[in-house]
């Protein structure tokens, strides 16, 4: 409710946001968690299920939940380069996941031989130290209240 009004009438803020829902509180309560993303993507804003590959979602469970985007799980990111099964589950995961014409994230990036190999395989967006560490003064919350006093 209370992003809804953030929101209402701001088509261009709603475009650019997306709302993660991690994949254990998603299959909680799957019919809870699909209508609150259908809600979401109402507003205009995308739905990203976070640490992907974590738990145990189905065919079924991603369909019904209708996200456009995928977050994979840092532990399969991890030593990657030294892990070939990872390199199987990642793969596995970016397959469905760019069957379903879902955006893909790949988390906890650390090192540039990662970046380097997930970049060959298709992934979309990556997050983790190599690319910088969090900020506790993000940057962006400046720009939104510069956006909002124009």
């Amino acid at each position: 409710r209370r992003l809804r009004e953030m929101i209402e009438g701001r088509a261009d803020v709603a475009r650019r946001l997306t709302v993660e829902i991690t994949e254990t509180v998603a299959l909680k309560d799957l019919e809870h968690s699909a209508a609150f993303c259908h809600e979401i993507k109402s507003l205009g804003c995308s739905v990203s299920l976070d640490d992907f590959g974590a738990g145990y979602t189905s065919f079924k469970s991603l369909r019904l939940l209708g996200v456009e985007e995928v977050k994979i799980d840092g532990s399969y990111v991890k030593n990657l380069i030294d892990n070939p099964d990872n390199q199987v589950f990642v793969r596995a995961l970016l397959g469905l996941a760019q069957g379903l014409e879902m955006r893909t994230v790949a988390e906890c990036v650390e090192t540039e031989a990662e970046a380097k190999w997930l970049l060959e395989q298709g992934v979309d967006y990556f997050q983790g130290y190599y690319f910088g560490k969090p900020d506790t003064k993000p940057a962006w919350r400046a720009a939104l209240e510069a956006e909002k006093a124009a």
